[in-house]
């Protein structure tokens, strides 16, 4: 794995609230975050906002707010509480007035401009406010934007500041050649590969102040304010000391891995690594020793979200804000289905009854009832403890039975971080879940094969073996699902008799070994872990 991991979030348009699609992306983000954080990698996980944008300014007049920044810092908030509510363990959440971000932006531009690769010319062409950004022909179909054919597109002619992002075509196309992993899922990879190669060119980073008032002016050019992508990318650096504390910029960048929309991957995926190209000519900060520019390691782009088939839409008012999600639904059952009913990288759609027959099957009939009967025997037949019987001789579990046994436990763990590795949740759950050696499903076959309500009566110490052994399941399963269900793992170790806190402390290495439970120790009550859900609307 990673020596250190730096994960962010794409930075959020304050025009509206957290809706469940901007959910995904986060909580993708903070699973990972916690699985590295669980495996002692030091670990950032950056998240933020956007407010240098256009649309916020029609959402702030829109609003009746009195002034714009009364109008970010409120939205800003709402962004965060609404982060902090649902457990996100952001480290650092940036917003693009922020001093340091301008500070950084300011130190970017100048050493673009140092390079050569800033000049000045007049411009033309179609911009789309939705994006944020300019369109050309090959952007658009039947002369509209694809994701908003219904909004206008504007006719902008203004002489702006232009990146010479054409310079860097090559390169980009030797990266993507190189490093086959650059950009996620390979099908990503193509789409920008194609684009660089047939369509990409001068950039316009800026416009005039004039007609766009916010944003960060042109350094030596108050007549310009810098154009919203080459100042929102920089928030990467900017959140971990770029222009600002070089120690910690050392120490965190290039980022581990960007998780974006599919929607951005030509800004993303093209136009930053070639920004930071050009920076790296003039800046030493941004080079190896080598002279290679430090750029992110990966960048992976999921597909888009819809709820119930349709696109998330205000004019539909199909938006679902997740803090009314979780007045229904417990919110670690919403990140299990967010991450495992999605493939990730593809567009995924969020269906109520799906979340509900997930939350049925895979959440209280297999992983609750597992949990459930391992303590409840357990505690009728051994006195209210763990049994005690040999660790060593439950480590192939029984002969002849579904059960693999501890090698195949280890080598599920092994499954699991590449998989985590490799950002892919939806495959990690379902190798838990669905594994035939070892999972979740094959343990509870185990209860019905070797059935230790009977085998009690017959080889009583048999049955203690067969009950250590699904205690035992029990806590490595907590552990490996822990960053997706925090709460639920947390609450499944406490069943097993111990300190979830003081478990975490004694290092990853400890708790994937087998025999973490102490025979003899005292089990508590067990407690349903997903509990009937009550007919409440969302």
């Amino acid at each position: 794995m990673h020596t250190k991991f730096f994960v962010t979030t794409p930075i959020y348009y304050v025009n509206d609230k957290p809706h469940v699609g901007s959910t995904y992306t986060t909580v993708a983000a903070d699973a990972l975050a916690r699985a590295y954080r669980l495996r002692g990698i030091p670990t950032l996980f950056l998240t933020g906002t956007d407010e240098n944008s256009q649309k916020n300014l029609e959402a702030a007049d829109k609003a009746g707010a009195k002034d714009l920044q009364s109008y970010l810092d409120g939205m800003a908030l709402i962004w965060q509480k609404t982060w902090r509510e649902l457990g996100i363990t952001f480290d650092d959440f940036i917003r693009t007035t922020e001093e340091r971000h301008h500070r950084a932006v300011e130190k970017f531009w100048k050493s673009v401009e140092q390079s050569g690769d800033i000049y000045k010319a007049t411009y033309e062409r179609e911009y789309c406010v939705g994006c944020e950004s300019f369109k050309t022909p090959f952007d658009l179909q039947d002369g509209k934007c694809p994701l908003h054919p219904n909004r206008p597109l504007e006719k902008v002619s203004e002489e702006n500041y232009f990146f010479r992002a054409s310079a860097y075509a090559q390169d980009l196309l030797k990266l993507y050649h190189d490093k086959q992993d650059f950009v996620q899922p390979q099908s990503r990879q193509n789409e920008i590969r194609s684009y660089v190669k047939n369509a990409f060119e001068d950039f316009s980073i800026s416009r005039e102040a004039k007609k766009l008032a916010c944003g960060i002016s042109v350094p030596g050019d108050e007549s310009q304010r810098i154009y919203v992508w080459f100042d929102a990318l920089v928030n990467y650096m900017s959140a971990v000391g770029y222009g600002t504390d070089n120690k910690l910029f050392a120490k965190w960048w290039p980022a581990t891995l960007h998780l974006v929309g599919k929607d951005i991957i030509k800004f993303h995926c093209a136009l930053w690594p070639a920004m930071i190209m050009s920076a790296a000519k003039s800046d030493p900060s941004l080079r190896y020793a080598n002279g290679e520019p430090k750029l992110p390691e990966h960048i992976f782009a999921h597909g888009f979200f819809t709820i119930e088939g349709q696109k998330i839409s205000k004019s539909l008012g199909n938006a679902v804000d997740p803090l009314d999600l979780v007045k229904k639904y417990p919110f670690d059952a919403v990140r299990y289905y967010l991450l495992r009913e999605i493939s990730f990288g593809e567009d995924g759609d969020f269906a109520a009854q799906r979340l509900e027959d997930r939350y049925a099957s895979d959440l209280a009939n297999n992983l609750g009832n597992l949990v459930n009967r391992s303590v409840s025997m357990s505690r009728k037949y051994f006195d209210n403890r763990i049994p005690t019987t040999n660790i060593q001789e439950t480590l192939r579990g029984l002969p002849e039975t579904v059960w693999g046994g501890a090698d195949n436990l280890e080598g599920l763990w092994q499954t699991v971080d590449q998989y985590i590795e490799a950002s892919r949740w939806d495959m990690a759950l379902e190798a838990i879940w669905s594994g035939e050696a070892v999972s979740l499903s094959a343990a509870n076959k185990y209860v019905e094969q070797t059935q230790p309500f009977r085998m009690i009566k017959e080889n009583p110490e048999n049955a203690a073996k067969v009950l250590y052994t699904l205690l035992e399941a029990c806590r490595h399963f907590a552990w490996m699902v822990e960053p997706v269900m925090p709460n639920v793992a947390a609450d499944i170790i406490r069943q097993l008799g111990q300190d979830p806190e003081t478990e975490r402390q004694k290092g990853i290495k400890e708790l994937k070994k087998w025999g973490g439970l102490q025979p003899g120790a005292e089990l508590p009550e067990p407690k349903i872990l997903f509990p009937r859900l009550e007919n409440k609307k969302i």
